[in-house]
């Protein structure tokens, strides 16, 4: 430690040769900040854009839920005449993803590309499920709320050393309910 401090306090140029391991090691460390920040901007934003278009979904089913609210329970249902069928649609969240994050449909995989024409990300393997209320339960407050589950797989690849790093690969989950408001 002391032999630190004496290089240091040292006029003679000793820590010239220094100065360049030192920039090294910093740049390196301020390339792995910014791609730790660009891959939870993006992960972040995709999974705002899958949660918008849940919602679409769980609002869309809106006009199809059977709203007896002075019973305080609601799920999608309608009358064929003889008796209660269950009709919910898990929409088409693709095309709202498509829409929301300017999408390019790839065989499978939805696509992101940068200005220069780099992929920026790719989404693939989505699925929703509408979770639907059951009609006049027995427990109104244990009964299980109408709601819209997705999940998609993300796969982002790094913009420095592409060719050398494997791309962040995660699975992102969003949920959306609907309840009556009055």
């Amino acid at each position: 430690m002391k032999s630190l401090i004496s290089i240091l306090k040292n006029k003679k140029g000793e820590f010239i040769p220094l100065v360049i391991p030192v920039v090294i090691v910093l740049i390196m460390l301020m390339v792995v900040i910014s791609q730790y920040i660009r891959l939870n901007i993006i992960a972040q934003g995709v999974r705002d854009a899958v949660q918008s278009a849940v919602i679409s979904v769980s609002t869309g089913n809106y006009d199809g839920v059977y709203a007896s609210l002075r019973e305080g329970y609601s799920g999608g249902y309608v009358n064929d005449g003889s008796g209660w069928v269950e009709q919910v649609s898990t929409g088409d969240v693709y095309a709202r993803l498509s829409e929301l994050l300017g999408l390019q449909n790839e065989g499978g995989h939805y696509v992101k590309y940068a200005d220069s024409g780099v992929m920026e990300y790719r989404v693939s393997d989505l699925t929703v499920e509408v979770i639907n209320a059951p009609l006049a339960p027995a427990d109104r407050d244990e009964a299980q709320k109408f709601r819209s589950e997705a999940t998609i797989y993300l796969e982002v690849p790094l913009s420095f050393a592409r060719s050398i790093l494997p791309p962040m690969r995660i699975t992102l989950k969003c949920m959306a309910g609907w309840s009556p408001k009055f």
